[in-house]
């Protein structure tokens, strides 16, 4: 597969009332396609494809299910700051877009409760650094939400 495209970086918010640390960032392409492989068909074939690979993406582990991983990390960003990862991962928008955050907020380790959390990239999102942002919501539940140029999306953090 050719590399079609790359991010700029990943931005990294902490809206937080804790400073975050140890923050790693796994990017993974798989072999699914995303669906914009045949735009004669457009809808029909991407859902045809969403419904019918049901191979699953486990951004934990190094398997022959993914095309390119990532791992990046940066020390550690204070309450309310703001933090960037230099790196320059690659992507193709015909291929599903799998990610795995990971840090530690007050001593304890957190991660993003699911190991196929997908945001899919697109052309769109090339030479950009999304944002990765880390707030609370529902008093004490972390919420990490990803905003690309192309979409955005939110998962859940846990211990």
């Amino acid at each position: 597969m050719a590399r079609a495209s790359q991010l700029s970086g990943i931005n990294i918010s902490n809206d937080l009332d804790e400073e975050i640390s140890e923050i790693q960032v796994t990017s993974v392409i798989s072999n699914k396609y995303a669906g914009v492989e045949s735009p004669g068909f457009g809808w029909l074939a991407t859902g045809w494809n969403y419904a019918t690979d049901l191979r699953y993406v486990d951004t934990t582990v190094s398997d022959e299910s993914s095309q390119e991983k990532h791992l990046q990390g940066t020390q550690m960003i204070k309450a309310g700051d703001r933090g960037h990862i230099e790196c320059q991962p690659w992507f193709n928008e015909k291929y599903r877009h799998y990610w795995m955050f990971k840090c530690n907020i007050v001593g304890k380790r957190f991660k993003i409760n699911k190991h196929n959390a997908q945001c899919n990239l697109w052309d769109v999102d090339a030479s950009s650094a999304p944002s990765f942002v880390l707030h609370n919501v529902e008093g004490s539940t972390v919420r990490l939400t990803m905003i690309m140029n192309s979409s955005s999306d939110y998962f859940t953090m846990q211990e």
